[in-house]
């Protein structure tokens, strides 16, 4: 059983935590984002990183590929939500850059999307979730053709060989 005293100072915990977070991330300092993760991390980010990382050392190729991909992406914190009896996390963001080199560095993007602290060990980050809106972030950046009216996974299907050979939904 929590008592008050412990769960104010989790709240205070996760709030400091969710500081040093947006900070290490504006920093563009891998180091920094990696100081705040155990060694063990779980780090579960499918929409940018094909499959689940364990481990810093994963975590820290990913990290590098953001600052490629992004050289110049902010997050500005719109608003958190923690459960300190639980020590977890939500931190609802504003993202915003130019595109990559490869894409398109002269357009812009904006989209919002939550980092989602799952669980800790000690005052480390040890599995973590993001959840973010990248088909918004595409189109912005001219990666992808305008939605147009169609719905979500028709709309995501249609961008790909096997959605041409289905009937569109709407």
């Amino acid at each position: 059983m929590t008592t008050a005293a412990t769960q104010e100072t989790d709240a205070a915990f996760l709030g400091k935590f969710a500081d040093a977070w947006l900070a290490a991330w504006n920093s563009h300092d891998t180091e920094r984002v990696l100081d705040l993760l155990a060694e063990d991390v779980r780090w579960d980010d499918r929409t940018f990183w094909p499959e689940v990382i364990v481990g810093r050392d994963g975590v820290r190729r990913y990290t590098e590929k953001i600052w490629e991909a992004m050289p110049d992406v902010q997050f500005a914190e719109i608003q958190r939500f923690f459960a300190p009896d639980a020590r977890r996390g939500v931190v609802l963001f504003r993202q915003w850059g130019h595109g990559p080199a490869r894409l398109n560095p002269d357009r812009t993007f904006e989209a919002h999307g939550c980092d989602i602290f799952l669980e800790f060990s000690g005052d480390k980050l040890r599995s973590y979730l993001a959840s973010y809106d990248i088909v918004g972030m595409l189109e912005q950046l001219g990666g992808i053709p305008p939605r147009g009216g169609r719905l979500g996974g028709a709309y995501l299907m249609g961008l790909t060989d096997v959605g041409a050979q289905r009937p569109r939904l709407a």
